[in-house]
C-alpha cells in the first residue's frame, strides 16, 4: 500500500515532455568546499565565497557545501558570512578533493547592545521592523527590470542503492557514479531546469510583464512537468501581513498582528565588517496557526529584513505538502526617488512532500524507509535597474519579438555556478538516455498522470478518463481522442474525437485546426466543427461530464442536454501583460433533448393555432468578443492552448454578442451584453475567499435557448461555477445578476478540536445568488415552454463543507433557501450533498 501511494505522488509529478534540449558542454575546472564550524564541526550554511583574481563568486548551500568555477590559477579564496570571522585561502593548484575549511565564530557577540529597557526585547526589536517596513519594503519600489537566473530540480529523498527497485536503483547507482559525496542512501534527481529570464516591475497599477531568454532541460521526456512545477515557485515578501503559499494563507512575522502570533526569542546582536546586524527567531504561539518557524537577520539602523530562514510550522495545513523551507537575501541599492531600497537577490525554495499513507491525509508516523519526494527552486536575481528610461509593461513583453524564440543556454546566463552536484545530474542524464527501461517507465508515468498516451512527441491519444462514461439520452458512451503534438509541428494542431452511444446508436465526432502564430504575446486561431451533444467543459479545471463518476451522482432530473451541430472560427490573442482578447464567429443547429419549441419569427404567435408551425431545431448565427483583464497571472500553455491558472488580483472581463441571421434558417438578431467581476484571494487567517459577480442584458426577442440560461448543477458534484440546487434550464433571463461565493476557512475551526486537527481538514461555506427578470415580449414569446424566472426575490442557496478529506475529496451540504414550489418544484432540490474529487495544492 505504501509503494503504491508513493508511485502514485511520482506519477503525479510526471508530465510528457513536448522539447527537447541539449545538454551542457564541459565546463571549467571546479573547486568544491565543504564549510564547518570550528569546535563543533556543524556546517556553516550559506557562507559567501568569493575567487579574487577569477572575480567570480557562489554563495555555499544549507549544508555547507560551495562549488566555484576555477578560471585561472593560482587564485585566492576568501569566505565571509555574518557572526563568523573571515577567511582567506591561497590556491595554488586544483584540489583533487573537496576542501574542508573551518570558520570561527565572532568572539564577543556585543549582548550590551540589545536594548534592555523592554521585558521583551525579541518583541520591541519586531516592533521596529514593522515600524519600518514601509521604507524597507522592496513593493514601495516604483519601476524596475532585473534579471532571474532559476533552477528547479525534483529529488526522491532517501532512496537507498540496496533496496528492491530496479530502475530507481539503475538510475541511482548510474548518479552516483558522477556525484563523488554519494552515500548509500541519498537523493536521486528526476528533474532538472535551468532558465533565465528578463523581468519587468511597475507598482501602480501593479503588473509584471517577462519573457524567456533561454532555457536548459535534460532532454528528456519529464521535462514538460516544469509547466506544473512553475506553480511552486512563488517569491513571498516577508514584510506582507498575509502571505499566500499554494491558496492558503499565512500570517507574516512583519504582519501587524505577528506580534500576537508569535513568540519572538531574545535576538543575536552580530558584527560583520564593523557593521551591527541582529539574528531573531521566533515560532508561532499556537501550534495550529498558520505560521512559519525560523529566522531573519535584521539591519542595524534601518531595521531592514537582509536574511530569511523560515520554514511553515508542523501544523500548518497544506494539503501533500509536509514542509516548505525559504532562504532568501537581499541587499541595499540606491534609488534616485527614495532612497536606499533593499532588494530581493536570491531566493531558494524547497517543498517536502507526504509519503506512505501521509498521502491520503493520514496522521500516522513518517514511512518507514523515510523515502518522500522534494522540489527545489532557486532563483537568483541581478542587474537591477531602477525607474528605466522608456519601459513600459508593454514594450518590455514585446522585447521577446526582436530576440530568437530560445536562445543557447550558456555559462553567461549563470549568475551563480552549477555545483558538483547539478554537474553531476546532466552526466548521469546522458547515461540513462540510452535505458530502455528507463525510457518505458517515465513512459508509462506519463500515461497514468495525464492520462493520455504520447508517441514520439509527434500524436497524443486520450484521454483513458473518458474512454467508457454514460448518460439516460446515449447510454453507455465510449469516446476516444487523438491530437498532434509539439513533435509533429510547433505551430499547428490537428485534434479530435469520435464517440458512439448504445442507446442512441450513433456516432458523434468532433474535429479542430488550432494554429498558433505566436507564443509570446500569446495570439492563435482555430476552426472546430462539432457535431455532439454539449456535454463538454467550459472551465478548465471542471470535472469532465464524460466520466462514470457523474454519472453515479447524477440527480433523478430529466436530462437537459443540446444536441449541437456547429462550425465554429476563433481567435485568441494577448494584446499587452493585462490584457487580452478572443472573438469568434459560429454557426450550427441545436436540438434539444428536453420539449422546445419556438416560432420561426420574432413576432409573436398563438401557439394553440394549429396553422402556425413551431420547430424544436434551433439555427443561429452568432459573432462575438470578450475582453479580459488580468493582473499578474500565472498561466501554461497546454496543447497549444493557454490556460489562465492563478491571480491573486480580481480578473474583470467583458462580452458581447450578435445574432446575425445570414442564412435562411436563422431568424434572430439580438445583443447579449454581460461583464463579470471575480477573484480567489487569501483571507485572514488561514483561508481563501473566491467570488463572481456577474451581470449582463439580453436585447432583442428570442427562444430559451437564445436568453440568459444559469447554470445548473445536474449531479451531486461540486461545482464552483454553478447553482447547486438549480437544474439545468430551471431559470431564464434577459437582464440578470448572479453572485457565486466560496470562504474557504483553511481549517480555522478544525484545527483546534484534539484528533481531527490531525487529519488537515478544512471547513468551507458557500453562498450563491441568482436575481434575473424577462420582458414581457420574451415570456410572451416562449410561453409554450417551462421555465422560471425569479422576478424581485433572488434565488438563494447556502451551505457549509470540508475539503481536504484524505487529501482528495470535498463534502458540501448545500440547502436551497426559496422557490422550493410551483409547477417547477419537482425538479428543484431542496437539500443536498455534493461530492468533489480534486488534486489541489
Amino acid at each position: 500500500m505504501k509503494n503504491i501511494l508513493w508511485c502514485c505522488l511520482i506519477s503525479w509529478i510526471f508530465w510528457p515532455g513536448f522539447t527537447w534540449a541539449q545538454t551542457t558542454a564541459p565546463s571549467a575546472p571546479t573547486l568544491s568546499v565543504r564549510i564547518t564550524e570550528a569546535g563543533t564541526g556543524k556546517p556553516v550554511s550559506f557562507v559567501s565565497g568569493y575567487l579574487k583574481r577569477g572575480r567570480n563568486g557562489n554563495t555555499a548551500d544549507e549544508n555547507g557545501l560551495l562549488s566555484l568555477s576555477i578560471k585561472q590559477l593560482p587564485d585566492t579564496l576568501l569566505l565571509s558570512e555574518v557572526g563568523y570571522e573571515p577567511v582567506t585561502v591561497p590556491i595554488a593548484t586544483q584540489p583533487t578533493d573537496t576542501l574542508i575549511i573551518n570558520m570561527r565564530t565572532v568572539t564577543g557577540q556585543l549582548d550590551e547592545v540589545v536594548v534592555t529597557g523592554y521585558r521583551d526585547p525579541g518583541k520591541a526589536l519586531m516592533k521596529k521592523v514593522i515600524a519600518n517596513k514601509r521604507t524597507n519594503d522592496p513593493q514601495r519600489l516604483t519601476r524596475w527590470t532585473r534579471n532571474n537566473y532559476l533552477r528547479t530540480e525534483v529529488d526522491i529523498e532517501n532512496l537507498s542503492a540496496n533496496q528492491k527497485r530496479k530502475l530507481l536503483t539503475t538510475m541511482l547507482k548510474v548518479y552516483q557514479q558522477f556525484q563523488n559525496d554519494s552515500s548509500a542512501r541519498t537523493s536521486l534527481p528526476i528533474f532538472f531546469r535551468e532558465q533565465y529570464r528578463k523581468e519587468y516591475h511597475i507598482r501602480s497599477p501593479q503588473s509584471d510583464a517577462a519573457y524567456l531568454v533561454s532555457e536548459q532541460n535534460l532532454g528528456l521526456q519529464t521535462d514538460e512537468i516544469g509547466q506544473r512545477l512553475d506553480r511552486f515557485n512563488e517569491p513571498l515578501n516577508p514584510y506582507d501581513g498575509i502571505i499566500p503559499i499554494q491558496k492558503t494563507s499565512f500570517v507574516g512575522p512583519a504582519s501587524d498582528i505577528g506580534l500576537a502570533v508569535y513568540q519572538f526569542d531574545k535576538p543575536d546582536t552580530l558584527i560583520d565588517a564593523g557593521k551591527y546586524s541582529y539574528r531573531l527567531t521566533f515560532r508561532p504561539r499556537s501550534t495550529t496557526e498558520n505560521g512559519f518557524v525560523g529566522s531573519l537577520l535584521i539591519d542595524d539602523g534601518s531595521y531592514a529584513i537582509r536574511e530569511v530562514n523560515i520554514r511553515t510550522n508542523a501544523g500548518a495545513n497544506l494539503n501533500f505538502i509536509r514542509s516548505l523551507s525559504i532562504q532568501q537575501t537581499y541587499l541595499p541599492i540606491d534609488d534616485s526617488e527614495r532612497g536606499t531600497v533593499w532588494v530581493l537577490t536570491k531566493n531558494a525554495l524547497r517543498y517536502g512532500f507526504e509519503n506512505g499513507l501521509g498521502l491520503l491525509g493520514l496522521p500516522t508516523r513518517i514511512d518507514s524507509t523515510s523515502r518522500t519526494v522534494t522540489i527545489q527552486s532557486t532563483s537568483v536575481y541581478g542587474n537591477y535597474k531602477i525607474n528605466p528610461e522608456g519601459v513600459t509593461a508593454t514594450n518590455f513583453a514585446l522585447a521577446e519579438q526582436t530576440t530568437p524564440s530560445v536562445a543557447t543556454f550558456t555559462d553567461a546566463y549563470r549568475l551563480s555556478p552549477l555545483t558538483t552536484r547539478e554537474r553531476a545530474i546532466y552526466q548521469a542524464v546522458d547515461s540513462l538516455k540510452n535505458n530502455r527501461q528507463f525510457r518505458n517507465t517515465t513512459r508509462m508515468a506519463a500515461f497514468i498522470t495525464t492520462g493520455y498516451w504520447d508517441v514520439r512527441n509527434k500524436v497524443r491519444f486520450g484521454p483513458y478518463s473518458s474512454l467508457f462514461s454514460s448518460n439516460l439520452t446515449e447510454g453507455l458512451r465510449i469516446r476516444t481522442g487523438l491530437w498532434t503534438m509539439e513533435g509533429f509541428d510547433p505551430r499547428w494542431c490537428l485534434w479530435g474525437y469520435v464517440a458512439y452511444g448504445t442507446r442512441d446508436r450513433r456516432f458523434k465526432e468532433t474535429v479542430g485546426i488550432k494554429y498558433v502564430a505566436n507564443r509570446s504575446p500569446y495570439q492563435k486561431y482555430e476552426l472546430t466543427l462539432k457535431n455532439d451533444y454539449d456535454a463538454l467543459t467550459a472551465n478548465d479545471d471542471m470535472l469532465d461530464n464524460d466520466n462514470l463518476f457523474t454519472l453515479a451522482l447524477r440527480k433523478p432530473i430529466p436530462v437537459y442536454q443540446n444536441f449541437l451541430r456547429q462550425v465554429r472560427f476563433a481567435h485568441e490573442r494577448d494584446l499587452s501583460p493585462l490584457w487580452s482578447v478572443k472573438t469568434y464567429y459560429s454557426y450550427g443547429s441545436m436540438t434539444p433533448t428536453f420539449k422546445f419549441s419556438y416560432a420561426p419569427s420574432d413576432e409573436i404567435v398563438n401557439v394553440a393555432d394549429s396553422s402556425v408551425s413551431l420547430l424544436n431545431t434551433l439555427y443561429n448565427s452568432e459573432v462575438g468578443v470578450t475582453f479580459r483583464y488580468a493582473r499578474n497571472e500565472r498561466t501554461a500553455i497546454v496543447n497549444y492552448d493557454k490556460l489562465r491558472l492563478y491571480t491573486r488580483f480580481p480578473v474583470w472581463q467583458f462580452h458581447a454578442a450578435a445574432g446575425v441571421p445570414l442564412y435562411r434558417n436563422t431568424y434572430f438578431d439580438y445583443w447579449k451584453l454581460s461583464t463579470s467581476l471575480s477573484q480567489e484571494m487569501p483571507a485572514p487567517l488561514k483561508g481563501s475567499f473566491y467570488y463572481n459577480l456577474t451581470g449582463g442584458v439580453v436585447l432583442g426577442t428570442v427562444p430559451l435557448l437564445l436568453l440568459h440560461i444559469p447554470r445548473g448543477n445536474p449531479n451531486y458534484v461540486a461545482d464552483k461555477y454553478a447553482f447547486y440546487s438549480m437544474s439545468p434550464y430551471e431559470f431564464a433571463a434577459d437582464r440578470y445578476v448572479s453572485l457565486l461565493t466560496r470562504y474557504s476557512l483553511g481549517g480555522l475551526i478544525l484545527d483546534r478540536i484534539p484528533l481531527i486537527n490531525k487529519l488537515g481538514l478544512r471547513e468551507r461555506v458557500t453562498a450563491n445568488l441568482f436575481w434575473g427578470s424577462l420582458s414581457g415580449a420574451n415570456r410572451d414569446f416562449n410561453k409554450i415552454n417551462t421555465f422560471r424566472t425569479t422576478g424581485s426575490v433572488p434565488y438563494a442557496e447556502a451551505g457549509v463543507g470540508i475539503e481536504n478529506i484524505l487529501n482528495l475529496f470535498s463534502i458540501d451540504a448545500i440547502w436551497r433557501l426559496n422557490y422550493l414550489n410551483g409547477a417547477d418544484a419537482a425538479r428543484s432540490t431542496r437539500f443536498g450533498i455534493y461530492t468533489g474529487l480534486k488534486l489541489q495544492f
